[in-house]
C-alpha cells in the first residue's frame, strides 16, 4: 500500500516529533506501506523517508525543482518525481497514494490535506482513507474545525467517514489499511 504523508520539512519544537518520525518509518517499512512524499531529507520529512528505506520499504520522493534552497531532495528515494512546481507537487502526491497521513507540521502539510480534503469534496480526487496524527493533541482544533464544518452543513458526513484520528499511528495505520480493503472489496463486488 502507498501512503501518502504529509508534515513538517522542520523537525518542530519537541524532540518527540523526530522520534516518532523515526518510528513510523520503521513501522511502516516492516509492514508493507511504501512511502510517497515531498521528496526533501530535511526535517521530519528527511526522518520518515530515512526510516522507512533503512527498513527495506520504498519511498517515492515528489519534489519541485529549484524552489528550494535550504532543502535538498532524498537522492537516495527508489523512486523521485520532479515537478515544475509546487501545485504539480500537491496533485502527484495526492494521485499517487493509496491512502494520506498527517503528521504533525506546518502551513504546508495544513493546505495540502486541505486541498486533499476539499478535491475529495468536489470529486477531483477519489475519496481515499485519511489519518489524523493527534500527537500530543496537535490537530485537535483542525478536527474540531471539520466537524464544525459538517455540523454547520458546509461539508458531508460521507468524506469523514474515511478520515481516522488517534494519537497511536499504529492504530491509525490498522484502521487506513481496512478502509482501503473494504474499499477495494466493494468496487470488486460492483
Amino acid at each position: 500500500m502507498k501512503l501518502t504523508v504529509f508534515c513538517g520539512a522542520r523537525f518542530g519544537k519537541h524532540r518527540s516529533y523526530e522520534q516518532v518520525a523515526n518510528a513510523l518509518g520503521w513501522y511502516m517499512g516492516r509492514n508493507g506501506f511504501d512511502l510517497v512524499y515531498g521528496g526533501s531529507q530535511s526535517g521530519l520529512m528527511g526522518t520518515i523517508s530515512g526510516a522507512v528505506l533503512a527498513a527495506g520499504g520504498e519511498v517515492t520522493g515528489i519534489y519541485p525543482e529549484g524552489l528550494f534552497e535550504n532543502e535538498l531532495p532524498r537522492y537516495d528515494a527508489t523512486r523521485n518525481i520532479v515537478t515544475k512546481d509546487m501545485d504539480e507537487r500537491k496533485r502527484e502526491l495526492m494521485e499517487q497514494g493509496d491512502a494520506f497521513l498527517v503528521f504533525p507540521g506546518g502551513l504546508g502539510t495544513l493546505e495540502e490535506i486541505a486541498q486533499t480534503l476539499s478535491w475529495m469534496a468536489i470529486d477531483l480526487l477519489p475519496v481515499k482513507p485519511i489519518a489524523i496524527f493527534n500527537m500530543n493533541h496537535y490537530y485537535d482544533s483542525f478536527v474540531e474545525m471539520l466537524q464544525q464544518f459538517i455540523g454547520e452543513n458546509f461539508a458531508n458526513q460521507d468524506i469523514m467517514d474515511h478520515v481516522f484520528v488517534s494519537d497511536n499511528f499504529e492504530d491509525l495505520l490498522t484502521a487506513v489499511r481496512a478502509d482501503y480493503d473494504a474499499d477495494d472489496a466493494l468496487e470488486a463486488a460492483n
